[in-house]
Formats: structure tokens, C-alpha cells, sequence
């Protein structure tokens, strides 16, 4: 089964279990459901994109190759597009469903290697995490800053999977950033009356600007409402 077929069956508890997670974080009971491995997992992965995005002795196509490359490795990044598309899941041709995919994933490794690049030094704390039935893991996880910044709060949703973890959303500051940007895309198309050509339009603007240094604004980072 495709990525785009699974979606269609599981847009809608996966919706549903985003609001879940919501009421479910950082209760007492978390430590009698928790997934040790799943907390590994995730330091261990977050290290590694935090070395990545740290290192000033490599150029940023260089930074971005290596981005990628741990993405493919560790989040489910066809299901993550897939999700992105809400009720749009079926209107793409297959030629657009292909271009959709490389855009996505180029649109994702662009901003966030730009977004993250002014982090520095800082240490991300593994706070607890959440078994949700037998294939999702939520880990909690704080980031702490250096230059006297509070904490931030990063959940980690994950998927089990051929034996491992996959990563298949983040939420900062109360915010799951794969819904966010389902929110985004869907607006896109309804606003172009259902072009989904205007999506894959969108995306290359979003890229040539994150080229720049220039990001989209998202409710992370405005403080729980995003410019669409």
C-alpha cells in the first residue's frame, strides 16, 4: 500500500490523536506507559541533527545534503506529505504527486536547516514520554539555551516501525508543525480554487526564499497564530 493510500484511511485518526496529545502530555501516569527506547531514539536522533546544523566547517549545501539524508533515515517523509495534503490527498495527476513529494522534501529541508542554523550549544533534555496503543510513541523533550532563554518544550510523535521509530510529527510550544503545514497547503489550494498546481507553485517560491534566509512565519514562532 502507498504512502497516499494509507492516508486516506488514517487522516482521520491521525487528526484525531493530535488532539489527544494535547490533554495527554506530562501527566503523572506518563512514567508506568513510557518507552525507554523511543527516549534514546530521539536523543540520539536530535544530537545528531544538532551536530549537523552546527557544523560552521561545512558549506550550507553540504549542511542540507546531510539534513536530508538523516530525514530519510528517520522521519517518515512520504506519510508527512501525504498527511499535508488533508482532503486534497486524491486531486494531484501522478506527475504532480511526484513533483509534489521532491518539493516537499526539499521545501522541509530548506526552512528548517535555515531555522535551525541560530541554534547554538544548546541541550535538548529527554523529559518523559507516552505509549499511544501499539504503534505511536509521544516523547517530551526540553530544550534548554545557553543565552538565558526559557525552555521550550518539544514533543517528538512517533511511529513504530519495521522494528524501529520512525518520526512523523513535532510539536514546539504547543504547536504540531506536520498539521500546521497541512493547514497551510490546504489553504493554498482552496484559495486557487482547487489547483493544485498552485501548491506546487507555492513550494518553489517557499524554497527560493528560504534560499535567502527568508522563512515562513509559523505559530511557533508567532506565538500560536501563523500567517498563512
Amino acid at each position: 500500500m502507498s504512502p497516499f493510500s494509507f492516508m486516506r484511511s488514517a487522516v482521520a485518526p491521525v487528526a484525531f490523536c493530535v488532539a489527544l496529545a494535547a490533554s495527554a502530555l506530562s501527566t503523572p501516569a506518563l512514567a508506568a506507559n513510557a518507552d525507554p527506547a523511543a527516549e534514546k531514539w530521539v536523543g540520539d536522533v536530535s544530537q545528531q541533527a544538532i551536530q549537523i546544523i552546527s557544523d560552521k566547517s561545512a558549506d550550507r549545501s553540504a549542511r542540507e545534503a546531510q539534513f536530508s539524508a538523516l530525514l530519510d533515515k528517520t522521519a517518515d517523509m512520504p506519510r508527512i506529505a501525504a498527511f499535508c495534503l488533508g482532503q486534497f490527498l486524491r486531486t494531484p495527476t501522478p506527475p504532480q504527486k511526484d513533483e509534489y513529494v521532491k518539493l516537499f522534501n526539499n521545501f522541509v529541508v530548506k526552512v528548517y536547516v535555515t531555522r535551525l542554523s541560530d541554534y547554538h550549544d544548546e541541550k535538548l533534555t529527554i523529559t518523559g514520554s507516552q505509549l499511544k496503543g501499539d504503534t505511536q510513541v509521544l516523547v517530551q523533550s526540553q530544550i534548554n539555551f545557553t543565552n538565558g532563554r526559557e525552555p521550550v518544550k518539544v514533543t517528538w510523535w512517533l511511529l513504530k516501525k519495521d522494528g524501529g521509530y520512525k518520526l512523523f510529527d513535532v510539536n514546539v510550544v504547543g504547536v504540531w508543525l506536520a498539521q500546521e503545514q497541512r493547514s497551510a497547503f490546504t489553504s493554498v489550494i482552496n484559495n486557487h480554487n482547487g489547483d493544485f498546481s498552485a501548491l506546487l507553485d507555492h513550494l518553489k517560491g517557499q524554497i527560493a526564499d528560504a534560499e535567502q534566509g527568508k522563512l515562513p512565519p509559523t505559530a511557533a514562532t508567532t506565538g500560536g497564530s501563523s500567517v498563512q
